[in-house]
């Protein structure tokens, strides 16, 4: 019986695959990058637009449509007269900047070699795309339903969670979420958040120009650069030290990987240090580079840069590792695994140095769960010694859902029996909406393995965030069929 489900729901994606990719192409078309302070609100005119392209195709697919003030929309799958819960599945349309790269264009979705590539198509547009079809199969195939199933489509993930917020504090929610902007099977636990602003209190050396990297705090950068001053003499502006030709220094900086040294002809007072690294999500240290750390390494080398100064030192040891190693806020737990995060973004301007970094710390600490207060009262230290102030623009507590719940036991069981696979239901580093939810789990639309476009053997691209970001064509269409069979199933369930 189940092996018939399973043929009939195949076959139903492979005739509608068109018509997936068609409103994935529209969806990701649209540059949405979240503009809170855009004076059209609240996130900027693409994001409007990206939002009124989805309730547009689902309109024409004859489901009722919500628009909760451009924060979020919803799309209604069943309205039993006296449902028995109400289930929402939560996406985002929203995605991060850019960045540097690309060898396809970011908004034009394209497809090869059995890959969609584009800004968002794996995070997190295929999902709504995904659930919205998902939804079209249940409506043909399995019409009668206890439950009552909604898609919502946020404007907001990757800058604020102000969209989730707003929708949580305004309307009711449902009481079930599922976030599919995970990892399959179920993600249960999500570590707590924290991005911590540092400032230098006092002016940075004579010498420091200017500084930048980094654009968001959720990114590895995958550029840096430092502008030093110069005197007449050609040293460093306000160093004390023996004098050495500034060319012995260009000598040795070029000769370092990753770096490129600019010094205008038109003024020999400045000289330009920039550095590449590898873009990638704070919570894949292990896929990226970080250009902070590849820059101050570089001056640090060469000895044009004193190491032992503060400023210097403080940055070196926020950017040098994913893991808080440097730092001296390494913890973990045996639940949800190692604490990670770094320095991410970096600016100087008059003088005052500001760092941004972005932390994902364990679940756990001890037996509670954790406030994050051990890993700020460190970095506070840390940052007094160095001679920074610290404050904490966000600072978001794990989320935790019972892993022994039917609910979790009935979603794990199904993707199983789909896929043929043996996977384990499981935590992430990630930050989805599930922790600003009541009830709520992540649940796909990532296949385990799941792999990933690449123009050359060792090419670093192609995953969610980075240049090149793509999806495989033939996961997606086995995660959109998983999610069917998970919500019949699901429907079985005393929520």
């Amino acid at each position: 019986m189940k092996e018939q489900i399973s043929l009939k729901i195949s076959q139903w994606i492979n005739v509608h695959k068109e018509e997936i990719l068609l409103d994935l192409k529209k969806a990701v078309n649209i540059p949405s990058i979240s503009e809170p302070d855009s004076d059209i609100k609240p996130y900027g005119k693409a994001c409007r637009e990206v939002l009124d392209c989805m309730l547009e195709s689902a309109s024409g697919y004859g489901f009722d449509v919500q628009n909760y003030l451009y924060h979020v929309a919803g799309v209604t799958l069943t309205r039993p007269s006296v449902p028995s819960r109400r289930v929402g599945i939560w996406t985002h349309l929203d995605v991060v900047p850019v960045g540097d790269g690309w060898s396809f264009p970011p908004f034009s979705m394209t497809e090869k070699d059995g890959f969609l590539i584009g800004r968002g198509v794996q995070d997190n547009k295929c999902a709504a795309v995904g659930v919205l079809h998902a939804f079209r199969c249940i409506n043909e195939l399995f019409p009668k339903l206890r439950h009552e199933y909604t898609l919502y489509m946020g404007c907001s993930e990757e800058n604020t969670m102000n969209d989730v917020k707003f929708f949580v504090n305004h309307y009711d929610q449902p009481d079930l979420s599922l976030v599919a902007d995970s990892g399959f099977p179920v993600c249960y636990g999500e570590k707590g958040i924290a991005d911590v602003l540092f400032c230098s209190k006092q002016p940075l050396p004579d010498y420091v120009a200017a500084f930048s990297a980094g654009n968001a705090s959720n990114i590895i950068p995958d550029d840096a650069s430092i502008t030093l001053q110069l005197d007449q003499q050609g040293q460093l502006k306000g160093q004390n030290r023996s004098p050495i030709p500034v060319q012995n220094y260009i000598d040795a900086l070029q000769k370092l990987p990753d770096i490129q040294v600019i010094r205008p002809e038109s003024d020999n007072h400045t000289l330009t240090v920039t550095a590449k690294g590898i873009s990638a999500h704070v919570i894949a240290p292990e896929q990226g580079k970080n250009a902070i750390h590849v820059l101050l390494n570089a001056l640090k080398e060469s000895g044009l840069v004193n190491e032992s100064e503060n400023w210097f030192d403080f940055l070196m040891k926020l950017s040098s590792d994913g893991y808080g190693k440097a730092a001296g806020v390494a913890c973990s737990d045996s639940l949800s695994g190692p604490l990670i995060g770094s320095a991410t973004v970096a600016e100087c301007a008059n003088g005052i140095l500001k760092i941004r970094a972005n932390y994902r710390y364990p679940i756990f600490d001890g037996e509670q769960i954790s406030d994050g207060s051990r890993l700020l009262g460190s970095l506070e230290g840390l940052a007094k010694a160095h001679g920074f102030s610290i404050s904490v623009p966000k600072n978001s507590g794990p989320s935790f859902f019972d892993p022994d719940s039917p609910i979790v036991t009935s979603l794990t069981e199904t993707f199983n029996r789909v896929t043929n696979m043996c996977k384990k239901a499981s935590t992430s580093s990630g930050g989805t909406y599930a922790r600003n939810l009541k009830n709520a789990v992540a649940f796909g639309m990532t296949m385990p393995g799941m792999s990933i476009y690449k123009e050359y053997e060792g090419d670093p691209r192609g995953n969610f965030h980075q240049a090149n970001e793509s999806l495989n064509l033939k996961d997606y269409l086995k995660a959109i069929e998983v999610y069917i069979q998970c919500i019949v199933e699901l429907d079985k369930q005393e929520i």
